[in-house]
């Protein structure tokens, strides 16, 4: 038998078995999604916020405390942005079914005097009307599915008290939590381990903190233009236009085309396109300043393989998983480099402050 051949069935079969455990591990993370889903969105909201609590520390607080106050903080800022977007999503609807009246009595004024030259009895016998009917009769479900997509990433959230709970531990106790974990590895792989961990966590902190960045940039481009141009639902649109921003490369573009649709139907096609370039402009200042400086320098994956990430995270795991599927990716890579010995940003992983013999000798 050809070596050739004896090495490509000893790369098949070992291929076959590492994918099969892969799909078993996505398949247990399915089934567990009560804790798993959770689990993630109280990581990720821990490397946001682990900023904000190393600085309430340097005041002098206990650590506990600097934990709480860093998710109560989190909570008053969701908290309010949530009741003024709901609040001017349902002050501002009305102008939206003005518009959208308006729209319908433009075209049939067209229908009549327009090229067409159609009978008045044909247009106004056209079923024009059942979009204003909707509208003026759904304004609840109407509202509410203006900021659903808000919600959509944290639908799957089975349980916000867990969510919040984990954020809480993870703050307070996480360096006693991963010594614990480096504790399972033999004591000549735990160094490793344990400088594998600090890449991956400044990966994933960098990341998140990062995307946050750009996403703020979008959300204020995007509003600011939008009440320029004098367009009904601004805050509930910037904060959309925020939200997806957390979706790689197609996120902000998805949400800012709603965005110019509400401004075209709404407002003008003039107001609509300064929406449509300022999109565009705010784009390209993301793709070749924010994401290079600012998130790039913390995640060194392709843009191919990012577009590939996402893609697989969107099908197997919905908006979860393209949201989660880059931020796993990237602690992997950077975990596969920092094993390799290939050397990783300067200040990529911040240390942690010290802990005290007490606490090292409970765990």
């Amino acid at each position: 038998m050809p070596q050739t051949l004896k090495d490509a069935a000893g790369w098949s079969w070992r291929l076959l078995v590492i994918g099969f455990l892969l799909m078993q591990v996505g398949l247990l993370y399915q089934r567990l999604e009560l804790a798993t889903i959770p689990l993630s969105v109280a990581i990720l909201l821990t490397a946001l916020l682990r900023p904000v609590q190393l600085r309430l520390e340097g005041l002098r607080l206990p650590r506990s405390v600097a934990a709480v106050l860093t998710v109560l903080m989190a909570l008053i800022v969701l908290g309010g942005v949530a009741t003024y977007v709901v609040n001017r999503a349902s002050a501002e609807y009305s102008d939206l079914v003005r518009s959208v009246d308006q729209i319908v009595n433009d075209t049939k004024d067209w229908l009549v005097t327009g090229p067409l030259h159609l009978r008045q009895s044909t247009v106004n016998g056209l079923n024009v009307g059942s979009l204003q009917d909707f509208l003026n009769g759904n304004q609840g479900q109407v509202v509410t599915g203006v900021v659903s997509a808000g919600k959509t990433a944290f639908e799957t959230v089975t349980s916000l008290v867990l969510t919040l709970f984990l954020t809480i531990f993870l703050l307070y106790d996480g360096p006693q939590v991963w010594r614990w974990l480096t504790a399972l590895f033999p004591n000549d792989r735990r160094a490793l381990v344990d400088h594998v961990g600090d890449r991956m966590w400044g990966t994933v902190s960098g990341y998140v903190t990062g995307t946050f960045i750009v996403a703020t940039f979008h959300a204020v481009v995007i509003g600011i233009t939008l009440a320029l141009v004098r367009a009904p639902l601004v805050a509930p649109l910037a904060v959309l236009v925020f939200i997806g921003a957390f979706i790689p490369l197609i996120g902000a573009i998805i949400f800012g085309g709603l965005a110019v649709l509400v401004t075209l139907v709404a407002d003008s096609p003039t107001a609509a396109v300064i929406v449509l370039i300022v999109l565009v402009v705010g784009n390209q200042i993301e793709s070749h300043v924010l994401q290079p400086f600012v998130v790039g320098r913390h995640v060194s994956m392709h843009p191919m393989g990012i577009a590939l990430t996402l893609a697989t995270g969107a099908v197997l795991g919905g908006l979860p998983g393209a949201i989660f599927a880059v931020p796993l990716v990237a602690a992997v890579n950077a975990a596969v480099a920092t094993i390799r010995g290939v050397p990783g940003p300067p200040g990529l992983a911040p240390a942690e402050p010290e802990e005290d013999e007490e606490a090292r000798d409970h765990v």
